[in-house]
């Protein structure tokens, strides 16, 4: 079955060059023999390449220029940056040849090459050669467009697995995670959803195997709706809590941070079944300001008393742990909360004290009732209080639990493949169920035939067991192990010189762009009447899905990985030296940062410069203080005007990024150099040679980082990518490690952020760097287009795809360098269009 599947689409899966991937069979005795038949399907990698093709150059004038040029640093002696030009061939240029003169020319428009110290070409030799190598990279797009190789199939990853699947049976995936054992998803070119870094393994295919029964089990629920479970405690019942005497409340006192818990749920192991929970409860705070003082209880009683709710799992373990919700409690009167929460089956719900006094019950007797000993302490039978007495509490009274409750039953992804189901439902019943279900998942039409062995095993699996209900999960187990589903592959044209999209294919490739997720109702439908072909339908798609909350995809997924928010956390400072970073929770303020500054710039079509410099930026009280920016009091994220003192305005003085490159004790220049160099101005340097040892802070605070530096530059294998990178990384030094503003490394060494660039341009400090970059907007405009291109596309950039991102780049001005004009221009091109 699933080998015809695989032919009719007519493609390649995309695998790394090095990879070896040889599916096992696995063993009988764990695995259903249908399953195994589904593993042997992925059998089938290869890889899809461009054929090489010999193009004319129409001059003879390339090679004499690179030898006088370039040949002694690129020839046969010596290939810095592992390139090498001696063998550019003048009469034919391959594919790998149309890249390498793409570079040079890249390189000669940039002014970056040759190096400032060598031998430089005259105006009218460089106006000649940039004519005759355009030429002839016009020529060779040309050659290489009428000649498609084989189509590439790229994979779902997990973050599009995930949500595809949520939008396929509209599930709740709050805690429900179908790839939690999937192995993580290489990226390349700074992206996870390249094709080429997506590969699957026999470890994956076993993944994907139980995934589906997961999905298959959590999606099909027929039958009545499950018991609601109602529990209502008062005072006493109040699990985990000690017991006050004056009313009928339990109380949060000294022992604060243990929880308040729900006995029934505790001993039933969680609640019963999927579904939206209700909790409720009534509190007061009860003397917050007392005898003791704050810093012998480690509590803050100007602040208002907090009691957050918490979730967890006994079956997924810690990871599943969080805070759901954070509630103010008033000093003068007793406040009732209600709080709404999607549990899956198993989850439990506990009372915190959130901001009660922070340490062990022993260390807080020894100190605010010294005259106890070891001894005396571990004895006390009663209640504390009655040896502490008046010291802050928090009084809760009530607590109460109701669930599951539903929005509709059957849930709507059920009743949408498997509508007002019979009594008895039959085999025609299950077919036309599961074409509903194909049809969706592999998001465009599927054909009678490619249907027949979905169905036919499906109906044999009923004659078998005469189970209506678990015939019907294998036949959705078989379609979400299909290559038609876990693959976005895109069928090779029967004229080799129409290289156009199918309009299914565009709907998907939209989707996956803007939401990391499968076409909806109003994307599919325009696929399917061929309205989606008409640039204006097109067009008001592209705004409608940016409105949509599935655009968040963009903001986590892009941004996290253009900016490397993906790496915060990765190094974390050390806590002892940084406690509040994490009192504070900066790491996910810092990170929240910069996705309301994306998202600000996207949803106001506003200039994409403004990631170079800005007047603002998004705070709550927490970051703010951490930034030395006064006048923010409020927990909740709000836009902050800046001024130039505060030295935050743009990306750069974002502390997501200045912490993530940093390795959690100092600073790294040589990172945030190559960061900038990469993600703001497209010329990433190559990496360093295995035989050089990295640059080693001087613990003992005598050497600056510049100085360290300067040694390092003096190594001739390091100087050509250094002198670059090292004006850029000390520029930013005034920020140290999690991008606290500093003017010294100590009292002793003072700091010098200032720069030099190889062309001479200086760079005082990480202004200077916004200088460079507001005066060459088109090229962070160029920067920020290649990589929305690799991301929207799912690979590699080529040579062939400069012509539409010189396209983007140059009518960039005329829409005032918008974000979401950029997106468009994107889902415009021809790139996106073809295969």
């Amino acid at each position: 079955m699933m080998f015809s599947v695989l032919r009719s689409a007519g493609c390649q899966p995309a695998r790394k060059k090095s990879s070896k991937c040889a599916v096992r069979r696995p063993d009988a005795t764990g695995w259903p023999s249908v399953l195994r038949f589904f593993a042997v399907i992925f059998v089938f990698f290869g890889s899809g390449v461009f054929s090489a093709q010999a193009y004319d150059t129409g001059s003879n004038s390339l090679q004499p220029f690179l030898q006088k040029y370039c040949v002694r640093c690129h020839g046969s002696k010596t290939q810095k940056a592992d390139r090498r030009f001696d063998q550019l061939s003048v009469d034919a240029v391959s594919t790998e040849d149309a890249e390498l003169l793409q570079e040079i020319l890249a390189q000669l428009n940039l002014a970056a090459m040759p190096p400032e110290d060598e031998k430089q070409p005259s105006a009218a030799e460089l106006k000649q050669i940039v004519a005759n190598l355009t030429d002839s990279l016009t020529r060779a797009r040309e050659a290489a467009r009428e000649n498609v190789g084989k189509v590439v199939l790229r994979s779902l990853n997990r973050v599009e697995y995930r949500n595809t699947i949520r939008d396929l049976f509209q599930l709740k995936m709050v805690d429900f995670d179908p790839t939690a054992t999937f192995p993580a998803d290489d990226a390349t070119e700074g992206f996870d959803n390249v094709g080429e870094g997506l590969v699957t393994s026999d470890h994956l295919l076993r993944n994907y195997l139980e995934a589906a029964r997961k999905v298959a089990d959590k999606a099909i629920r027929p039958g009545p709706p499950p018991e609601t479970f109602h529990e209502r405690l008062v005072g006493e019942e109040i699990g985990g809590a000690r017991v006050g005497f004056g009313d009928d409340a339990a109380r949060l006192f000294i022992k604060f941070r243990q929880p308040l818990s729900l006995a029934r749920l505790d001993k039933h192991h969680g609640v019963p079944a999927d579904g939206e929970y209700v909790i409720r409860f009534t509190a007061r705070a009860y003397q917050r300001k007392s005898r003791y003082a704050d810093e012998d209880l480690r509590y803050d009683s100007d602040q208002p008393m907090r009691l957050s709710i918490s979730i967890d799992s006994r079956e997924l373990g810690p990871t599943a742990h969080r805070v759901i919700g954070e509630y103010e409690i008033p000093d003068d009167r007793i406040i009732e909360i209600e709080h709404r929460v999607w549990l899956e089956r198993g989850f439990t719900v506990h009372l915190h004290w959130a901001n009660g006094p922070n340490g062990s019950f022993k260390r807080i007797m020894r100190k605010v009732l010294p005259k106890f000993t070891d001894d005396a302490i571990y004895p006390l039978r009663n209640p504390p209080e009655m040896y502490i007495g008046s010291g802050p509490e928090l009084h809760v009274y009530s607590v109460e639990f109701d669930g599951p409750n539903y929005e509709q039953w059957p849930p709507a992804g059920f009743a949408r493949f498997f509508p007002d189901p019979p009594r008895k439902p039959n085999a025609d019943y299950l077919d036309a169920c599961l074409a509903r279900v194909a049809d969706t998942a592999f998001r465009r039409p599927v054909s009678k035939k490619e249907l027949e062995p979905y169905l036919n095993l499906s109906r044999q699996y009923l004659a078998d067991n005469r189970d209506f209900w678990a015939a019907a999960k294998y036949g959705v187990r078989a379609i979400l192990t299909s290559p038609n589903f876990l693959y976005l592959a895109e069928s090779t044209p029967a004229d080799s010189s129409d290289r156009t999209v199918s309009r299914h294919e565009l709907a998907t490739r939209l989707s996956y762009f803007l939401w990391s997720s499968m076409p909806d109702d109003q994307l599919r439908s325009a696929a399917d009447s061929g309205k989606l072909n008409d640039p204006r339908v097109l067009r008001s798609h592209v705004e409608r899905m940016l409105r949509d909350q599935r655009s968040e995809a963009l903001t986590e997924n892009f941004v996290g990985q253009w900016l490397d928010l993906r790496k915060l956390g990765d190094m974390p400072p050390d806590p002892e030296q940084n406690r509040s970073y994490y009192q504070d929770d900066l790491e996910t303020a810092m990170r929240q940062e910069t996705r309301l500054f994306f998202r600000h710039v996207l949803d106001g079509n506003r200039s994409i410069l403004e990631f170079v410099d800005s007047d603002y930026t998004f705070l709550n009280s927490a970051l703010a203080r951490h930034y030395q920016i006064p006048g923010v009091t409020q927990d909740a994220f709000r836009k902050v005007s800046l001024s130039p003192e505060d030295h935050r305005g743009g990306l750069l003085g974002h502390g997501s990024i200045l912490t993530a490159t940093s390795n959690g004790v100092e600073t790294q220049p040589v990172i945030r150099g190559i960061w900038v160099l990469e993600n703001l101005l497209g010329t990433p340097p190559n990496p360093p040679p295995p035989d050089v040892d990295p640059i080693e802070p001087d613990t003992r605070g005598v050497s600056t980082f510049r100085q360290l530096m300067e040694e390092h530059r003096n190594n001739p294998t390091c100087y050509e990518c250094h002198r670059k990178i090292d004006p850029i990384g000390l520029s930013m030094e005034n920020f140290d490690h999690v991008g606290a503003w500093r003017d010294r490394y100590s009292k002793q060494l003072a700091i010098d952020s200032s720069g030099e660039l190889p062309d001479g341009a200086a760079i005082p400090g990480p202004e200077g760097i916004k200088s460079f970059l507001l005066e060459r907007p088109e090229q962070f405009a160029r920067c920020l287009t290649e990589k929305l291109l690799i991301y929207a596309l799912g690979r590699r950039l080529s040579f062939t795809d400069r012509d539409d991102i010189d396209h983007i780049v140059n009518s960039a001005p005329q829409h005032h360098y918008g974000l979401r004009e950029l997106i468009q221009q994107v889902v415009a091109s021809e790139a996106f269009h073809t295969k």
